[in-house]
């Protein structure tokens, strides 16, 4: 087991409520029970729409892999994950991997990439943020 200090990102582009929410509360539980770093315990902030989350943890490298999150998927269609395909795009944030099942469902973007180090990733997650603000703060700046 290998651990990866980082940033992913998870945008919901064919899940219903239920699937995401469910897929989220899997997320969620990432990252280790305790760790003398808060940055390590897994957190989150969510888009304004509520369609994708940023994750920050110290993730086992094993729960990111392509495998790991069609596992995942095909536990919520409750249809084998074989069937879930993917393809990958290289962004200057990072690789995005796009999960589809009959129609896209779900985009995983790793900033800076799983071999970034906490510094990369967060600058690549920072730079997407600073990007995409519109979708992520309100004028109030939440």
């Amino acid at each position: 087991m290998t651990n990866w200090h980082g940033y992913i990102g998870i945008e919901n582009v064919g899940l219903n409520d239920a699937q995401r929410d469910t897929f989220i509360d899997a997320l969620e539980e990432l990252g280790p029970d305790s760790h003398p770093s808060p940055a390590c315990l897994c957190h989150w902030r969510t888009r304004i729409d509520g369609q994708a989350v940023i994750f920050e943890a110290m993730f086992n490298e094993d729960n990111l892999t392509v495998q790991s999150f069609k596992d995942k998927l095909g536990n919520i269609f409750e249809v084998d994950p074989e069937t879930i395909t993917h393809s990958t795009e290289q962004t200057q944030y990072g690789p995005v991997v796009t999960f589809t099942y009959t129609v896209d469902r779900l985009k995983l973007l790793v900033f800076g990439g799983i071999d970034a180090t906490w510094m990369e990733s967060g600058d690549a997650c920072r730079a997407y943020l600073f990007a995409n603000i519109a979708e992520w703060e309100t004028e109030s700046g939440t």
